[in-house]
């Protein structure tokens, strides 16, 4: 008799941590949704609550009680393109592993720890490969909506931005670039109109490879990436440009050259119907030994070619 009250005993033991557990996982807001949910975001991925307006959206998806995979989309002329894929699993109550994809790199293992901070928000950080990519505030986990201050880090840990935002919108920024100098405020890398440069893409390509051609260089003996950042002003300006990653430095200041020194202008990005100002990074690949121009794109704040 005894045996059995003990093995009952353990029985409802086993039962309310069970219980507990089961609303541990139901009772964190924001984290792991109680349905399948589709996000609509606006230019600078501020939630909306109209679909026809919506330039991004995300897929949450449930798949159980720890595990969720959610989908984001781009949209691109009349259809939505997918863009990202995170597959989550809740590790513990501090903490989410996310199993980051997009179509162009090798998957991304980021551990997110949480833990509950002011205002009944999350204070969330990201980490990756030993390094700090994203903490701050949040409202929502997954997907992640940020609140307050939240910073992004250059690797090595070194600070990239700090941001204020207001449900999930971009109020302000101060950034700085890798070598730890101060670069401009008020940047913004997600817009309702991109910047337009105003003699096209045929004509940036064709400068772009003319004056690379008239320097002389012997691009046979080239191979790698270049990526040039630099920011569009609100009135169309070129400013701030630097190297983010280079081949060596007399071609890295060839291209910078070039690029300021385009004959044309540039149309501002704007937002909400406002000019403002946005950061882009155009990267310039040299592959087999040889220059590829042929596909060469603006898009996205991005100058691609493959």
């Amino acid at each position: 008799m005894k045996n059995k009250l003990i093995l009952c005993m353990n029985s409802i033991q086993f039962m309310i941590k069970y219980l507990l557990l089961s609303v541990c996982i139901v009772m964190l807001p924001g984290m792991l949704q109680a349905q399948d949910t589709t996000y609509y975001y606006e230019a600078d991925f501020g939630i909306t609550a109209h679909a026809d307006n919506a330039k991004y959206k995300r897929e949450l998806r449930i798949k159980s009680a720890r595990r969720t995979v959610t989908e984001t989309y781009e949209l691109a002329g009349e259809s939505w393109e997918r863009i990202r894929k995170e597959k989550s699993r809740l590790v513990n109550d501090t903490l989410i592993q996310i199993r980051r994809t997009t179509d162009k790199y090798w998957p991304v293992i980021v551990n997110r720890s949480f833990q509950r901070g002011k205002n009944s928000l999350y204070h969330f950080t990201d980490h990756a490969k030993g390094n700090i990519i994203l903490e701050g505030y949040a409202s929502s986990l997954l997907p992640l909506h940020l609140e307050d201050t939240v910073i992004s880090y250059h690797n090595r840990n070194r600070i990239k931005s700090i941001g204020i935002y207001s449900d999930n919108h971009l109020v302000s920024n101060q950034n700085w670039l890798r070598n730890g100098d101060r670069y401009y405020d008020d940047l913004h890398f997600y817009v309702n109109q991109e910047p337009e440069y105003s003699l096209g893409q045929v004509y940036f390509r064709t400068f772009i490879m003319q004056g690379i051609r008239e320097t002389g260089i012997d691009l046979n003996q080239v191979r790698g990436e270049i990526l040039i950042g630099f920011v569009v002003m609100e009135d169309g300006s070129l400013e701030g440009f630097h190297t983010i990653t280079g081949v060596y430095t007399q071609l890295n200041e060839i291209l910078i050259k070039l690029i300021r020194e385009m004959p044309g202008d540039w149309q501002p990005a704007t937002l909400h119907g406002y000019p403002v100002r946005y950061y882009m990074n155009l990267p310039f690949n040299f592959i087999d030994r040889s220059e590829n121009f042929e596909n060469l794109e603006l898009k996205s704040g991005v100058l691609h070619w493959d």
